[in-house]
């Protein structure tokens, strides 16, 4: 057993309440459109925790991360079984920039721990 078992859950359960209710949008699997080039399927929304906060200034001039993209944080406990955010995905969650209107993001990088516990994803 290793010692990262188990953590994802435990973040779920201490967290949750603290994150804000999102939507990680996948985009559809790539299908031939009969003429020797593809098609995106319809994409599949799932539900998860998401909290969107900025960069500090530091990591922005340290990384070359763009002024207007957003960190958007995700709970790996809120996501399905063997759905991972990617890069080409989007997150749809309450902005507090917006009054906490939902804003969607497109996924432009994604970095996290071992355990899966916690998503970064840099949102633009």
């Amino acid at each position: 057993m290793s010692i990262i078992t188990g953590l994802q859950a435990e973040a779920y359960e201490d967290f949750a309440e603290d994150f804000e209710d999102g939507t990680l949008i996948v985009p559809g699997a790539q299908v031939s459109d009969g003429q020797g080039g593809y098609i995106s399927g319809p994409p599949t929304s799932h539900p998860c925790k998401a909290l969107v906060t900025d960069y500090s200034d530091f990591r922005r001039a340290s990384l070359g991360i763009p002024g207007t993209d957003r960190l958007v944080l995700v709970l790996g406990g809120s996501l399905p079984a063997g759905v991972i955010p990617a890069k080409g995905h989007k997150i749809t969650a309450p902005d507090p920039a917006k009054g906490l209107t939902p804003s969607t993001f497109e996924v432009i990088a994604k970095t996290g721990d071992p355990a899966a516990a916690l998503y970064e994803l840099q949102g633009r």
